[in-house]
């Protein structure tokens, strides 16, 4: 992708997590370039997992970076919105600065906007905010969140939205900026099941609702 093609982006350092996946053909790629730093995973263990072991190891260094900012690795965030996350921690200070899509019906694949659509309507409904995309997977994240992040539950898609939720509860705001919606082949690749995954997402919603 076009990633390196920016230099704020280029000198940023980098974190793999494999999660699993044995047919992966990038991770011999991945081992040969010594400035990429590659975690793996046995065997797949979510989304949300591989989130919290890279946190984990950015908390074991000696200096830990004021942002850890997650991308997804289907190609769909281009170095530009990775770019525009950046310049949202710049204008806006602390905070959760999610790459918010412009989900509509005609562009975004059905199961990818149905998901998203009822979280967000079920999130915005239980916790009376207003966040477009709840479930987009470019974000960056507060060294003040890397703790709270490290103990939620959630170990796949669902713990992006249960992030949001306890930041929320922890005072610490979340800022959306405009990014592109980019899908392959109908976001085919996509391990996200529409039934079953929608249904994680809006448990953790109702649920946490009620815990302190």
């Amino acid at each position: 992708n076009d990633m390196n093609s920016f230099p704020e982006i280029k000198k940023l350092e980098k974190i793999v997590v494999n999660d699993g996946s044995t047919e992966n053909s990038l991770v011999p790629e991945i081992r040969a370039h010594p400035e990429l730093i590659l975690l793996e995973h046995k065997t797949n263990q979510g989304k949300g997992a591989a989130i919290k072991t890279a946190i984990n190891h950015v908390v074991s260094l000696k200096a830990s970076p004021d942002y850890i900012l997650t991308v997804d690795s289907g190609g769909q965030h281009r170095g530009t919105d990775i770019l525009s996350v950046i310049r949202s921690i710049e204008t806006n200070g602390e905070g959760i600065h999610i790459g918010s899509r412009k989900l509509n019906k005609s562009k975004t694949p059905l199961r990818s906007f149905l998901g998203n659509f009822i979280s967000r309507k079920i999130f915005n409904f239980v916790y009376n905010l207003n966040i477009h995309d709840t479930q987009s997977g470019l974000r960056a994240y507060p060294k003040s969140s890397y703790r709270a992040l490290m103990v939620l539950k959630s170990s796949r898609y669902e713990f992006e939205m249960e992030a949001i939720i306890a930041l929320t509860k922890l005072k610490i705001k979340t800022i959306e900026t405009p990014i592109a919606t980019v899908y392959f082949d109908k976001n085919r690749s996509s391990h996200f099941r529409p039934l079953v995954d929608s249904a994680r997402v809006i448990w953790v919603i109702m649920s946490s609702r009620f815990k302190k």
